[in-house]
This record gives structure tokens, sequence and C-alpha cells, in this order.
């Protein structure tokens, strides 16, 4: 059995609440009052307490300040916030302490009972994993540390390639990684996509953040608990749900609702517009092909967030499945990904030459294709195909190819031409950082570089954090605020006339923004100076 404690000052939301949960059927045998912080905390001296319901907002000590007492004195303790503030700092505050949940108020008391529910599994869980501890007490830490470094190893090295499961080799690979019994498994991916935040975060409340959207997917996300949400070495966040879940005919629209309630909520409750991109069905041989198939229409798609895409399946594969992804390998070229680029033209042209009725006149029709693209990006960027290639020996940009020998070699040249014509030196993300440097004045979003580029928002912002180490929002800032610091140092400019020359019209949150690089004012920086 149970105790539960309920902390609210005001005294009719706690008879609510006391009477409106079915406490019996949670099997809480006490439910304990308190109207304020020192209550609460009596009520803790006196008995051990399993659960705490408790209102954020209260006049002698918050929620958030009676949560931090809790866990000194009685961590084993699960707190669910009952509160009408919704703030940023809030739940970030909230996730740091580990609370179990928050509900906005009002309150529906089946949602309640059935949050006491998940937080009381948890309790029973932990108790479980405690009496295990206690028998395997030197060996258990060491080994749950490495059982989750194993778990999220294996699945990114699934991802790149790295481990190439083969029904010779599956047995031994899993036993290897102490995964064993995923032999016959079956997965349903959906890769996770924050398109932007509704607020401007530095890269470490990017990363709590992304902590808080990782742990709504899995409880929203794996509805029966099977599966794993995995942060892969792209910076994508990928949802894998597994067992008999991934089996059954009608997952796709049952996934597709949670989904969409779970990008809402995203919305609502972390601040962020995200999109999920919905697999197809996919054994642990399948998987890899499945996840990049994902990641590119990720990578492709330049329309409206918040939506839930759905992988088509790909069924029997023909010749018309091979013709080239015009809208994939145009981005490729103008965005200069040349070793992206020769690498799909190899995969493209090898699924060509074990296709059994290949004819030559299905190899001109993926030639005519190709060239549609060439001309399409050339007529883009000012250049002519003429000019271009009239002294490039070797290149038959017209002629009908005999083989795919012959056909490959025409297409990697040509690509290769083409890419050191529009990318001389220049990559995106230095594209990027220029752009950034010239539009110092102006409000700039990610949204709007994104576009700059031609790229997916949330594709752009892990490439950038990925080449240059931080955020896109940190490095605009400490851009803005090198340059305002050199300014202020080497002239007598009024520091209000500073601000505003870095698009700062509000001279406050300036002299914050400063502050919280160079951690002194901006008149006192000018003063020591």
């Amino acid at each position: 059995m149970y105790k539960a404690l309920i902390v609210d000052d005001e005294i009719y939301a706690v008879m609510g609440i006391k009477s409106g949960v079915n406490w019996q059927e949670l099997q809480v045998s006490e439910v304990y009052e308190a109207y304020n912080m020192r209550d609460a905390l009596q009520v803790f001296e006196r008995t051990p307490i399993d659960i705490m319901i408790c209102d954020i907002e209260m006049p002698k000590g918050t929620g958030i300040e009676l949560l931090e007492r809790v866990n000194d004195i009685s961590p084993d303790t699960e707190t669910i916030f009952l509160t009408a503030h919704s703030a940023f700092d809030f739940m970030k505050r909230a996730i740091q302490l580990d609370g179990f949940d928050y509900l906005l108020k009002p309150i529906e008391f089946d949602v309640l009972q059935a949050t006491i529910a998940k937080a009381l599994h948890s309790i029973n869980q932990e108790r479980e994993l405690r009496h295990m501890r206690e028998h395997y007490k030197p060996y258990y830490e060491l080994w749950q540390k490495k059982k989750s470094l194993i778990t999220d190893k294996f699945w990114n090295d699934v991802f790149s390639g790295r481990i190439v499961c083969t029904p010779a080799n599956v047995t031994d690979v899993l036993e290897e990684h102490e995964l064993s019994g995923l032999q016959e498994a079956v997965f349903m991916p959906v890769l996770v996509s924050v398109e932007s935040w509704l607020r401007e975060l530095s890269t470490k409340d990017e990363e709590i953040m992304e902590y808080a959207i990782r742990k709504g997917a899995s409880e929203m996300l794996l509805a029966a608990g099977h599966g794993e949400v995995i942060q892969t070495k792209q910076g994508v966040n990928v949802v894998l749900i597994a067992g008999e879940e991934g089996t059954k005919g009608d997952v796709t629209h049952e996934l597709k609702l949670r989904c969409e309630q779970y990008i809402q909520d995203c919305y609502t409750y972390f601040g962020c517009n995200i999109s999920c991109y919905i697999g197809h069905r996919s054994t642990l041989y399948e998987i890899a092909d499945t996840y990049r198939q994902l990641l590119e229409m990720e990578y492709n798609n330049l329309n409206k967030s918040n939506q839930v895409y759905k992988l088509a399946s790909l069924g029997t594969q023909s010749i018309k499945s091979m013709i080239p992804r015009i809208s994939t390998w145009t981005l490729l070229m103008e965005h200069g990904q040349l070793e992206e680029m020769q690498r799909e033209i190899h995969g493209r042209m090898e699924e060509l030459s074990r296709y059994p009725q290949l004819s030559v006149s299905e190899l001109e029709g993926f030639r005519q294709e190709f060239m549609q693209m060439v001309h399409y990006i050339l007529h883009k960027n000012g250049l002519s195909a003429f000019e271009l290639f009239q002294d490039q020996a070797g290149i038959h940009l017209y002629a009908q190819p005999r083989n795919i020998e012959q056909l490959k070699a025409t297409v990697l040249q040509v690509v290769q031409v083409i890419h050191d014509q529009l990318h001389p030196s220049c990559s995106v993300v230095q594209r990027i950082q220029s752009y950034i440097q010239e539009h110092l004045h102006e409000s700039i979003t990610r949204e709007q570089l994104a576009s700059f580029v031609h790229l997916n928002p949330a594709y752009l912002s892990r490439l950038f954090k990925r080449e240059v180490g931080e955020s896109i929002t940190d490095y605009i800032l400490h851009v803005r605020m090198s340059q305002a610091k050199d300014l202020i140092l080497t002239s007598t400019i009024p520091i209000s006339e500073v601000a505003k020359t870095f698009g700062y019209h509000n001279f406050s949150h300036f002299s914050k923004m400063f502050r919280k690089v160079y951690q002194v004012s901006p008149q006192e920086f000018r003063q020591q100076s």
C-alpha cells in the first residue's frame, strides 16, 4: 500500500482532489493534506510519502522550492505538479529536479488518476530495482550504465552501417551487445525532427529540452513500453517501436494519431515545432535502409512543420523507382555535398545492375531525367551547358548510353564539373556564417537561414552544430557581442547606440545578453577598459 500527500494553498482544491480520485483502486491507504510548504515538510517528518501532488504557486514557498527540499529528505518520493503555470523556466527546473509529471489546471480527475497510477508503477519498478541492487550492488551501477551505452552504440552502428545484421551473424551480434531475443523482432521507426523553437534557446537549454522531447516520445509513442528512443550521431531522435505493436495491421493509423497528439503537446508544453516521419515495419536486416529513407524525407521536406509524414511502402522494386530522386540530387548538388552525391550515384547504379530486365531504352530514360536536373541547376545559376562542357573531353552529354558503366562515368564527370563550378571552396555553413555577418543589425531566425540555403531547418541546425560546435542562436549571440565589445572598447559611441547598431532596440535586453557572454555589463566593461 502507498501513502500520498496533497499540497495546495486552496482548501477546496485539496478537497476536490481527495474526493475526485479513487485512492482505493490505486492501492493508496493514506492521503495527507498540507496547505503550504511548512505543513508539507512536517508531514514528511512524521511519515514516509510515496507520491506528492503539489501546486506550483503557494504564498509560503513555491512547489519548486518544496521539491528541492523533498529531493533531499525523501528522494524516493514521486512528485506531480498541478499548476496553471506553463512557462519555460518552470518546465526546465521541473525537469532538472526530476519531477515525475505536471498537469495544467483545471484538472480532469481521470487524467490525474492515470498519471498517479503511472507514478506508482514507476515507484514499484524502482523498488524492484533496489532489491536487485542489494544482491548485486558491486556490479549493478556499472552494468546499468554499460547496458545503456551498449544499446545506444548498437543502434547507431546499425544506422551508420558499421554493423550489418544478416541471418548468419545476427545471433552473435545481439549476444555481443546483450540484446538477445531481437532476431525475429519487427520495428516501426519514427523519426522526430525538431524544426524550430518558439523562443531563443542556448545550446545548453536546447539539450535540456531535447531530453524532455525524448522522454515525452518514450511515454506517448511507446504506448506499451516496448522499444527504444535513440538520439543518433546525426542528432536525430528516432523512436523504435518493437514487439507485437510493430506487427499490427492498423498500427500506422493508431501511431499517426499518437504522433499528432505528441506534436501538439510538444508545441504546448515544450514550445517547439516538430514533425514526425513514420517509416514502415522493418526487421533488423532492413532497419538501416528505412532510417536512411526517413532521413532523406526530412532532408527534402521544406513544407509545413507540426505534421506527420508517412514513408510509403516500397513494395516490388521497378525501374521507375531507380530513376534519380531529382529533388534529393538537386539539393545535394546545390549545397556542394559532392561525396554524398557520388555515393548516391554509385548506389543507384548498383541497383540498376541488379535489375533483371534492364534495357538500353531504360538507361536512356535515366539519362534524360538526370539531364533535366543538370539543365535546371545550370539555368538557375545563369550557366550554359554548352559553354560549360564544350571543352570537357570524354563527356558525352547527349549520347545514348550503351551500358551502365558508360552511364555512370558520364554522370560522375558531369557532377564533378558542376560542383567545381558552383562550389569552388564555400560550404553551406560558411555561407550561413557570411550571411549572419552581413545581417547582424537585423533579426535573424533559423527558418530565415534555412530558406537562404534551401535546407530543412532541423537538418541545418544539426549540420551547423556539428561543424561549429554550438547552436545557431549561440553563434549569432557571440558574434554580435564580440563586435559590440570591440565597438565599446575602441570608440566613444554611446552604448545605447551600439545596441541599436546590432539590432537591440531594447537596451535592457542588450545589457543582459552582453553580461551573459562577458559576465559584466557594457557600462562596466567600458569603465574597466
